[in-house]
């Protein structure tokens, strides 16, 4: 007998690690595990939610704890490095709603999120269109998924 209290908890978590989140959770949980693919869609989406709240809050926190171990380490103080050129002419091009979007559909929401953060965006902003853009792409998944799936079966003829 299954438990698929657990597998759930698998989708869960496995949606709050960077770079994995709908691109892995979401065709797994539907191929795989043949669960409905509303209730993917909603715990993948929760679970990264939770994971890009994390990081929006504590990500500056954890940025300063490297950057001082890290001038421990080398025994002087390094100065602050500015901003990456193209990294301020994305945020000024794109601001924070298309850099968010876009960073959850393309790499890695948490990254996205973390980045607008440091760089001053406003923390609900931020929230907010990072979630959109893993609502977009898990809804995309999702799709993709069921259709591979029919068409996978239909060609091997498993039905």
């Amino acid at each position: 007998m299954e438990n698929i209290f657990l597998q759930y908890i698998f989708v869960f978590i496995v949606s709050m690690i960077p770079f994995l989140e709908a691109f892995i959770t979401v065709p797994t949980a539907i191929i795989v595990f043949n669960f409905s693919t509303l209730a993917v869609l909603v715990v993948a989406v929760l679970g990264n939610a939770l994971s890009v709240l994390l990081f929006i809050f504590f990500g500056t926190e954890i940025k300063k704890l490297f950057n001082t171990i890290y001038n421990k380490l080398r025994k002087k103080n390094r100065t602050p490095m500015s901003i990456n050129p193209r990294i301020k002419r994305t945020f000024d091009r794109f601001g924070v709603i298309g850099v968010c979007f876009l960073s959850s559909v393309l790499f890695s929401s948490q990254v996205g999120a973390t980045t607008m953060t440091t760089l001053g965006g406003s923390k609900g902003q931020v929230f907010f269109w990072t979630n959109m853009g893993v609502i977009t792409l898990a809804v995309a998944m999702a799709i993709l998924s069921v259709v591979a799936e029919e068409l996978v079966s239909s060609l091997v003829n498993l039905s």
